[in-house]
């Protein structure tokens, strides 16, 4: 664990979420144009980025599949390549139902490939449970991270070149990557640090999928992906959009929301090193209040001069909006690991990407019917209200097994 590898792999996987994760949230900057290209209402063109949320979850089993069956070359291969040829296929799209099957249907592959099924097989051959935690939220925070750099650069390729040059413009940046993945010694990653290969081979073979769905901690931990989900992406995929109503300068909002992903990383490692430390039901429970003030604010922002109540919501909801999936993760990793991990993670995982479809679609259909987004900020506070009850409990299970 001296060696520089462990951090390295975290740093890979990492530049992976940049490759994907960061790319498709960036669908958030790209909704007026698209709207305005296709004559589309909002609620068709959020529903792209549902359908992203949606095969990013429900494929997690079969990126699980994948990584056990071919190794993690394989999937990392695979799911950059699927990043490259969604947004390829972005810039070329003539109608619609292009963008549903490249930047929904194959960009959600990738992002089941290449984010929480990728980082937690790879990682958790090197770290130990107690530093594991906060490997995961570095890798995690890739979105955010990311953000801070593709959100203003999307506004500005849309804005001198179209969004059209703006997809083809990722494209390139995703295939970079795979000359890279093909050359990386991938036997020596798969086997890990030496002593967690050794407890790896002597542990037990741990609960099966049966055993796991027939208890209430799966569930606790699923519907907590499926309701935060739900709380986020009902809201996000529409705050530039809002906050341009509400008459705030493109590239001022776009610098915002970048700051807001600056703060997700930060927000991530510390709310995990709180919970490592014995915190966790503490950390989720501030997590949520976080968030639940943070759409309190945005709310409160009626014109361009509400400038305090628009850094607060980057404050409250960006440095919260991704701390509860290395939560989860790390809590899942706790029970579950052993034989059958992958793919009870692969089906814990099928919340977020429900959760985020869901969010996503009638959060813009609220917003069709209702004119405006009181309905949407409703939602998205009823939903993470439950989701903290939901995964406060299994964090207080936690803290009561001592571990």
């Amino acid at each position: 664990m001296g060696s520089i590898m462990p951090w390295a792999l975290v740093a890979l996987c990492f530049a992976l979420g940049v490759a994907s994760r960061s790319i498709s949230d960036t669908f958030v900057v790209f909704v007026p144009a698209l709207q305005q290209a296709f004559d589309a209402h909002r609620g068709s063109v959020t529903l792209i980025y549902s359908f992203a949320l949606l095969v990013g979850g429900i494929a997690a089993p079969i990126a699980g599949w994948i990584v056990d069956r071919f190794g993690l070359r394989t999937l990392t291969i695979v799911g950059v390549t699927a990043a490259t040829l969604a947004t390829a296929s972005a810039s070329q799209a003539t109608e619609l139902w292009h963008l549903y099957l490249g930047l929904g249907v194959v960009m959600g592959f990738a992002g089941a490939s290449l984010s929480g099924v990728l980082s937690s097989s790879l990682l958790g051959r090197w770290f130990p449970a107690r530093r594991l935690g906060v490997a995961l939220a570095v890798a995690w925070s890739a979105s955010g991270v990311g953000a801070m750099a593709m959100f203003p650069l999307a506004q500005h390729l849309i804005t001198t070149d179209g969004w059209r040059h703006a997809y083809v413009v990722f494209a390139i940046m995703s295939a970079l990557f795979i000359p890279l993945l093909v050359f990386l010694p991938w036997a020596r990653i798969e086997r890990g640090a030496p002593g967690l290969a050794r407890q790896r081979a002597a542990a037990d073979r741990g609960p099966t999928v049966g055993e796991a769905v027939r208890a209430w901690p799966f569930w606790a931990l699923t519907s907590s992906f499926a309701l935060t989900s739900v709380g986020i992406f009902s809201l996000v995929p529409q705050t530039m959009v809002y906050l341009l109503e509400r008459g705030m300068d493109g590239p001022y909002a776009a610098r915002a929301l970048a700051v807001a992903g600056l703060l997700t990383p930060l927000g991530m490692v510390g709310f995990s090193w709180l919970a490592d430390r014995g915190g966790r039901r503490l950390a989720a429970l501030l997590a949520y209040a976080c968030s639940i003030a943070g759409v309190g604010a945005l709310a409160l922002v009626g014109g361009p001069a509400d400038d305090v109540w628009l850094w607060l919501y980057v404050l409250l909801f960006g440095g919260s909006m991704g701390s509860r999936g290395p939560m989860i993760s790390t809590l899942a990793t706790l029970r579950y690991r052993g034989a059958h991990f992958g793919r009870i993670y692969g089906l814990i995982g099928i919340g977020m990407g429900l959760g985020g479809f869901l969010g996503a679609w009638i959060g813009g259909v609220l917003h069709d019917l209702t004119g405006g987004y009181t309905a949407v900020m409703v939602l998205s506070v009823a939903a993470l209200a439950l989701a903290a009850a939901s995964l406060g409990s299994e964090a207080g299970a936690r803290e009561r097994l001592g571990r």
